[in-house]
């Protein structure tokens, strides 16, 4: 048998293999930002909702 999981996470586009589905549903649904921005901030800060707005608001405010 062979396992797609390697080849599933090998190849996200954020790179947030260590967030799972359900925190990153959490964080999508609880945050006011676009999903493309919560998934930048997650890989640069992990999955800490606060962070992530954090991170998020410093990058809307530096522009």
């Amino acid at each position: 048998m062979h396992s797609y999981q390697n080849f599933l996470s090998n190849s996200d586009r954020y790179n947030t293999r260590g967030a799972d589905a359900e925190t990153l549903h959490y964080l999508t649904r609880n945050l006011p930002f676009p999903v493309e921005d919560i998934l930048r901030a997650v890989q640069e800060v992990g999955t800490d909702a606060d962070e992530v707005e954090e991170y998020i608001r410093d990058r809307y405010n530096r522009t």
